[in-house]
């Protein structure tokens, strides 16, 4: 038996760790070739990049990525205060800041975390979720507080999930496509910067995407004209459309450095709009 180290990274984004797809073989045993038309789109679920960051700590060798200094260089901090519209921009920085919270799990990063957690709270209770069902969020913090990552990990996972079914709306999908947008935008930022930094063709592949992307870009074309004028929005369009060009290679092909670059522009410029985004 082997550990296969071909990474396919185009599954949605689920609870933490799903879409994670090292697997082991027999020594004989073949693997059927994927075969993107008969992808199915599994609907929406929590952004969260950890999949990708332990994918690069398995090809890199852990301990290589300082995560910290990865989080200190990305997370976006915003005053949660200045953010009034419940439509567009909360939602988006919502997404936002899940993702950082994620990262922040993976670097260790108890202050910061508590900082994140403390926004999510903040934002979710503007879009309507009740104390009640933030409970989990005071739980990743004082298991945070404890040095109990993993509790953290399995808290944290919960409590997006509980954010997410209060806002999921079958007849209004606004809210729950711009917080999955916005949080694969800061996770991908995070990503792309990892493998810019330690940069190969092989490891580039992490970042190959096109069925998230398509299904990304799709979900943000359907939503109403008034929430797609946005500024953040329309940049977020944008960098869509972008990064499916970008990421839209074969299932063994590789990114150059100078697309990595690109990579790393495109989801820092839509994160920046983001962050503007309080009226």
């Amino acid at each position: 038996m082997h550990l296969s180290k071909r990474i396919l990274s185009s599954t949605l984004p689920g609870l933490l760790v799903l879409g994670v797809t090292f697997s082991v073989f027999g020594a004989n045993e073949q693997k059927a070739a994927f075969d993107r038309s008969k992808a199915a789109d599994g609907g929406v679920g929590m952004p969260t990049p950890y999949d990708k960051f332990l994918a690069l700590d398995e090809v890199l060798s852990k301990g290589k990525v300082d995560w910290a200094k990865v989080a200190r260089a990305y997370s976006k901090a915003i005053d949660t205060d200045e953010f009034k519209d419940t439509t567009v921009a909360i939602p988006l920085a919502l997404g936002m800041r899940i993702a950082d919270g994620v990262m922040t799990v993976k670097a260790k990063d108890a202050e910061q975390l508590n900082r994140c957690a403390s926004d999510i709270e903040k934002l979710a209770k503007k879009l309507g979720v009740s104390d009640a069902e933030m409970s989990r969020g005071r739980a990743v913090r004082t298991a945070a507080n404890k040095g109990d990552w993993l509790k953290v990990f399995m808290e944290l996972g919960f409590f997006q999930q509980d954010i997410m079914k209060k806002l999921t709306d079958e007849k209004d999908p606004t809210k729950g496509t711009l917080i999955v947008v916005a949080g694969w935008l800061q996770g991908a930022r995070y990503t792309a910067a990892v493998v810019e930094e330690n940069y190969t063709p092989a490891l580039s592949n992490i970042l190959r995407e096109p069925m998230l992307v398509k299904s990304l870009t799709e979900k943000v074309a359907s939503l109403p004209s008034s929430v797609k004028s946005t500024p953040s929005v329309a940049k977020t369009t944008e960098a869509l459309q972008q990064l499916g060009k970008l990421l839209d290679i074969p299932t063994e092909g590789t990114i150059s450095k100078d697309d990595v670059h690109k990579i790393v522009a495109v989801t820092s410029d839509a994160v920046a709009e983001i962050t503007k985004a309080v009226k």
